[in-house]
This record gives C-alpha cells, structure tokens and sequence, in this order.
C-alpha cells in the first residue's frame, strides 16, 4: 500500500501536461514549416475568443491553442505578405477564409474548418513581429 502511494501522486501531477500537445498544434492546422516561438503552444480546455467576421463578430468557447510563429528569418518583415503565406498553407489544408483584412494593423484573417471527424474549428491569426495563431474548438453551446 505504501509503493501505491507515491505512484498515485506522480501520476497526478504528471496528468495535466499529457495532454498539452508538446507546444505543437492538432494535426489539422496546416501551418506552415515556421519555428514556434519558445516551441510552445498554449492549451486552455475552457477558453473563449471573439472571431472577427465580414458583418459581425463571433464569440465561441470551447478549447483554445495559442501560440506565436517566428517568421522574420523565413520571410522577411513584410506583415502582410506573412499572413498570405500562412493563410495560403491553411487554406491547402482544407481552411475556409471567413475574413482576410490586410491593410487592418496588424493585419488579420479568420478561418474555419470542418474536420474529418466534423468538428467545426476557428482559427484567427494576426501578424504582429510574431505571427499570432488561435485555434478554437468549439464546444456545444
């Protein structure tokens, strides 16, 4: 009984970073080969965003990935040729473009996509000195 214990406890603790994703994104984000900056992805099972659409902004809670794509070194410093290039690889992916407001600073897109499994996902992304990228799974409402 007193070896079940420790154990116990370590798997405790270890339990909440098993399901980080390793500061990386699901699978179905198709970004492009771009370094995450500090390789990592935030994860937050019960996050919220607003999602800017053409007519209206859209809030939805669900779970969230945020993290940051280092681009300068790949490709340069112009923002609004960096969010065609990310949102060019999402769309090969299977993305819809919602929004794509290049002369807004910083520039921003919103996406969605409906997965293999039919989810429904939101992603934004706006092109600070980092590309910032927020995924949202939705959860019922």
């Amino acid at each position: 009984m007193r070896l079940a214990t420790p154990l116990f406890v370590a798997v405790l603790i270890a339990t909440p970073f098993a399901d980080a994703y390793a500061g990386r994104y699901p699978d179905y984000v198709a970004l492009p080969a771009l370094p995450i900056d500090k390789n990592a992805v935030e994860v937050d099972a019960h996050g919220e965003s607003e999602f800017i659409l053409r007519d209206k902004t859209e809030l939805l809670r669900g779970r969230v990935w945020l993290g940051y794509l280092d681009y300068q070194k790949a490709w340069g410093e112009n923002k609004r040729d960096v969010l065609a290039g990310i949102v060019n690889e999402m769309e090969k992916g299977g993305w819809e473009v919602m929004l794509r407001d290049e002369p807004r600073n910083p520039p921003l897109a919103t996406l969605k996509l409906m997965t293999k499994d039919n989810k429904e996902v939101w992603a934004s992304v706006e092109v600070f000195d980092k590309a910032r990228v927020l995924v949202l799974e939705p959860t019922a409402r």
